[in-house]
């Protein structure tokens, strides 16, 4: 009689059990009845790499321009003003950027009249910690994909592809691992889990990817999309699902050239 009234156990898929289930640091989720059993990964929401930042909405703010034409810094010229970050955002990182004639059709540091300080601010509620399924997450995060983080369904083994890893993002872009571990290279669709050895970070968004715009006041530009943190669940989720699937069709992006940085599309100075 007693037993009936016990509590049942959850029931996990052959090669799984409740100590394998979820990545080290995170935290297995029971819920299970008679009928069913539910079985989920809570993220950690501490203890983080030092090196990790929010991995919310990013936002770049862009200063005035200087009349100086050298390159700031190395260069000789003249070190424009940082703008501000705005309210809930936290600052990850700066660089130069070249401003050119009105009648500039792109913007090369070679053609620059002037330089002004791209800063690119990070909100301060995104993800510390993420789902990867492959070196084209780190890219997806930038854009907006939401965290999911099925139990018995990571890569607690190498060589594996089919599954998904933990990784947290660092000012640059990049995403290094949760853990021991990776991913078996920085970037495509046909990488392979590895546990340990020399930290291969996974390539994003650079902040320099925008417009060139206008000298005055600080032009915001949000370079990624979609809401992170405190999604609701349902139509949102069809979204990144299919953003997902997408993604891993796509062939691997051509690498760009060496040399100027080209700031294509916009306003120019």
């Amino acid at each position: 009689m007693g037993s009936w009234f016990s509590k049942p156990k959850c029931k996990y898929n052959s090669g799984w059990n409740k100590s394998n289930a979820c990545p080290p640091g995170f935290t297995v989720v029971e819920s299970c009845g008679r009928w069913s059993s539910s079985i989920s990964c809570r993220a950690p929401t501490s203890g983080f790499d030092a090196r990790a930042i929010p991995s919310g909405s990013g936002t770049t703010m862009r200063g005035s321009c200087t009349g100086d034409s050298r390159k700031p810094g190395s260069g000789g010229g003249a070190v424009p003003a940082d703008p501000s970050c705005p309210s809930g955002y936290m600052f990850t990182s700066q660089q130069d950027s070249p401003c050119c004639s009105g009648f500039a059709s792109t913007c090369l540091e070679s053609t620059a009249t002037g330089w002004a300080s791209v800063v690119t601010c990070t909100e301060t509620r995104g993800d510390m910690v993420f789902d990867t399924h492959g070196p084209y997450s780190c890219e997806d995060k930038h854009n907006g994909v939401s965290v999911n983080f099925p139990a018995q369904q990571w890569c607690k083994d190498s060589g594996s592809d089919a599954c998904w890893i933990p990784y947290s993002m660092q000012a640059d872009g990049k995403c290094f691992p949760y853990g021991e571990m990776q991913w078996d290279q920085s970037s495509g669709y046909s990488a392979k889990s590895k546990s340990g050895g020399s930290e291969i970070l996974l390539d994003g968004l650079a902040p320099s990817t925008m417009s060139a715009s206008s000298a005055g006041a600080p032009v915001k530009i949000v370079y990624n999309k979609g809401n992170i943190a405190g999604t609701a669940s349902g139509g949102f989720a069809c979204v990144v699902i299919v953003g997902a699937f997408l993604r891993k069709k796509q062939k691997k992006k051509s690498a760009g050239t060496a040399g100027d940085v080209e700031l294509k599309g916009g306003n120019t100075v």
